[in-house]
């Protein structure tokens, strides 16, 4: 069969890699074999030498002699041999990408023969690289019926796939090539999900398997209340913070942990432990918390079928954690210390030489009713740099207003409106309706 397009356009691929002094120095006849097995092309290009000396004609001992035991064989002449397959297939028992390979063998007269299969193409002589392969598989070997003075490599069809058989002199070694299995992607029971979410500075992940309800009674029933549970289904559920945390009011460092809950009809423990990758609650073990806390249950109007994990109500400094099945939520308050974060990195910026984030650390210190003097004059120093820009205006009659100075709060809100006026932007009423109701905010 001749080889397709594809097969033919990687095989030069691979050949043009090769030095083309060793491309013109070949001494053996060469031959490319090509079988389809199921719908993958195989292909094999090698070199075929003879049993006897090409200088002399007398016979050569070929296994043991001119390929040595236990040492890497080239499997052919001249260049590598070179296996091309158009999709992944199974030689013995391993796994072989789609591509092109090099082909080598390391036969043993009393031990296991194997046959490499290697990334590095394009080398002439013996592929002695062992780092390069990709798999080593086993190699049967057996005696001829007939001898065979001229190495040959053949690629035989079967019920199951084929077998390539590598025959020389009186004996003969073959291994099975097979299409690998197909991969079937079962539904889940219990289908997983990731969420991430980021909470003012802090990333927060959850990493869990969702159970059904299917109308089993689960909360008191399939998870009995007072009785450790891995929050989820199969992997105990992971929870990870990246900057330190309050969970009901309890500090958490940042890191990774898992967590476990004991349902009750009027209260629920949570707990932390560092991540360990439990499966269940099977090896829980309550020398490892790190954290205890307790959290109320609330009822929910209809039933949830699917346990869910959320973070909702998200602010600059907290969130809450809402655990939710059947006709119950818990929901877990979490903290953070976003003002304890942020400080020292807005004044280290500060300080440092370069451009400074004036607009956006004073609006930091107005959100957080923190140096309302720092906020007024960073934001003197952006309108230095950018002047007439209406929404720093804007932003400075805000800071001004936060500070009593209504005068001065007023006068930036009217050159707000003023400046922004003139703009033909999608910005224009927006920003004449902010600094309006901030000036009503005034009297």
């Amino acid at each position: 069969m001749r080889p397709s397009r594809l097969t033919l356009a990687i095989v030069a691929a691979a050949l043009t890699a090769m030095p083309l002094g060793a491309q013109q120095a070949r001494k053996s006849p060469h031959e490319t074999i090509s079988r389809v097995l199921g719908d993958n092309r195989v292909t094999i290009t090698y070199g075929r030498p003879y049993t006897k000396d090409p200088k002399t004609g007398e016979p050569r001992v070929i296994w043991g002699g001119l390929v040595p035991w236990d040492s890497p064989y080239r499997l052919g002449a001249d260049e590598a041999t070179l296996l091309t397959t158009e999709k992944p297939i199974m030689v013995g028992d391993a796994l072989v990408p789609a591509g092109a390979h090099t082909l080598y063998m390391v036969p043993s007269q009393g031990g296991a023969s194997k046959l490499a299969v290697s990334t590095d193409v394009g080398k002439w002589g013996e592929p002695v690289d062992a780092e390069h392969d990709l798999v080593r598989v086993g190699l049967a070997k057996s005696a001829l019926d007939k001898p065979a003075d001229q190495l040959t490599l053949a690629i035989e069809k079967d019920g199951s796939g084929g077998t390539l058989k590598i025959m020389w002199e009186t004996t003969q070694f073959s291994v099975a090539l097979r299409s690998p299995a197909p991969h079937l992607d079962f539904p889940q029971a219990s289908p997983t999900e990731s969420i991430k979410v980021r909470v003012g500075v802090t990333d927060i992940g959850i990493a869990y398997s969702r159970p059904s309800s299917k109308g089993r009674v689960m909360l008191g029933g399939n998870n009995p209340y007072g009785v450790v549970w891995r929050t989820g289904a199969n992997s105990a559920t992971r929870v990870s913070f990246s900057t330190a945390v309050t969970l009901q009011g309890s500090h958490v460092d940042e890191g990774t942990y898992e967590l476990f809950t004991i349902p009750g009809v009027d209260e629920w423990t949570i707990i932390l432990q560092k991540a360990s990758d439990q499966w269940g609650a099977y090896t829980y073990d309550p020398k490892n918390d790190v954290l205890r806390v307790t959290a109320k249950p609330e009822a929910l109007a209809e039933p949830v079928e699917t346990f869910a994990i959320d973070i909702n109500d998200v602010r600059a400094d907290s969130a809450t954690l809402d655990l939710t099945w059947e006709k119950t939520r818990v929901p877990v308050a979490i903290g953070l210390d976003v003002v304890g974060v942020m400080v020292p990195k807005i004044e280290a910026a500060m300080a440092a030489p370069g451009n400074k984030p004036y607009d956006q650390a004073a609006l930091f210190y107005l959100d957080h009713n923190l140096d309302l003097d720092k906020a007024s004059a960073w934001l003197d120093a952006a309108i230095a740099e950018h002047p007439d820009t209406f929404y720093l205006l804007y932003h400075k009659a805000r800071v001004l207003a936060a500070k009593g100075d209504k005068a001065g709060a007023e006068a930036a809100a009217r050159k707000s409106i003023e400046v922004v006026s003139k703009s033909s932007g999608p910005e224009k009423d927006e920003y004449i309706r902010l600094n309006e109701a901030l000036i009503a905010g005034l009297k």
